[in-house]
Formats: C-alpha cells, structure tokens, sequence
C-alpha cells in the first residue's frame, strides 16, 4: 500500500489502520512513518478512528480559525474529552504531539479504569514520567496501548512521536475496543 514500510517495525499497525480508511499516506505513495505528527493531524486520526460522541460543551480556540481544514476533527476530539486545549486557551495546532500526550489522550478519551502505578517498573525511563501522568501512563500501560520502538522498556515520554508511533498506539487503542484485530509484535508493552 505504502512504497516505504518495506520492514518498518510498525507495518502491521499502519496496514491496518489504513485498510479501514483510518490513516492515509502522501500523494507520492508514501506514509513517511517516521516524520512527526502534529496536533491538528493527530486530533483528525482520533476523531476519524474513534468518531466519539460528546462529554462536554465545545470551546473556541482562537488559533484555530473557522475555515481550518482540521477543524471539525478537533472540535469532535476536544468534546469527546480526547484532547485539550493550553492554559492560555489556543490549541496550537502546529505543534508535534509528545508520545505522553498520545497516551493521556487515548487514556482520557476512552474513559479506562485507573491502573496502579507499581506497573511502570516495566520502564526503566520511569522517572521521566511527569507525577501527574503516572495513573494514565499505568493505566495505558496496563491496557497494552504502549507501543515502544527500539527498546520496548523505555518509554521516553517527552519524545515527540512519529506516525507510526501515532498509528500504532491508536491500532492498539482499536484493539482494546474490539475494533482491529490484534498484531503480534514484541514492541508492546506487556505487563
């Protein structure tokens, strides 16, 4: 389908994503798994993958006009509780999503069950976890959403995250909703 997954780590993930109209790649043939992905690109995979209804009532960002071509998707992201936006109210579209916020996104969005953070001994980056993040992190965790490439016990949560980071925990995410069928790869992280 894509001319440059040849033997990418994240191929299972990113043929099945596309094979349910769920991501797309370039006009050149390509997905470029591992360009960064950015805000507005990733509330539209959300929105197109899960299509939540609305938790909440809809705020206006105003850095993200009426005509924006995202706009629609982050709208439904942000009231289905998926994404949020900056404490000065923009959303900052442009901006690449750090591989901690795919997981609290996936975490908030679907409304999972709080795991224990004893479970984050699986990474030896561990410390690197914000302590507000270890519950969602844990619970992510526990929930097999973590995809970790090259090293599957780093979890590096400040890293910005590739698209095939992106395609594989939302496949994951599918996954755990009954939505996709399970890979085999042995960069998930089990717990």
């Amino acid at each position: 389908i894509f001319a440059d997954l040849q033997g990418h780590w994240a191929t299972d993930f990113i043929l099945g994503l596309a094979t349910q109209n769920l991501i797309r790649g370039f006009e050149d043939g390509t997905f470029r798994p591992d360009d960064k992905i950015n805000r507005a690109q990733y509330a539209a995979i959300v929105a197109g993958a899960f299509n939540p209804p609305p938790r909440r009532e809809l705020i206006t960002f105003p850095d993200v006009p009426a005509n924006f071509w995202a706009k629609p998707a982050i709208d439904q992201a942000y009231r289905a509780g998926f994404i949020s936006g900056f404490p000065d109210g923009t959303f900052q579209p442009g901006q690449n999503v750090l591989r901690l916020q795919v997981l609290l996104s996936l975490v908030s969005g679907l409304g999972l069950p709080t795991a224990d953070p004893s479970v984050l001994t699986v990474y030896t980056d561990q410390n690197a976890i914000p302590q507000n993040a270890r519950v969602p992190v844990a619970t992510a965790t526990r929930e097999r959403l973590v995809v970790g490439y090259p090293d599957v016990r780093r979890l590096t949560p400040t890293q910005e995250a590739s698209r095939a980071e992106v395609a594989a925990m939302i496949y994951q995410a599918l996954v755990r909703a009954g939505k996709a069928t399970a890979v085999n790869s042995p960069y998930i992280v089990v717990v």
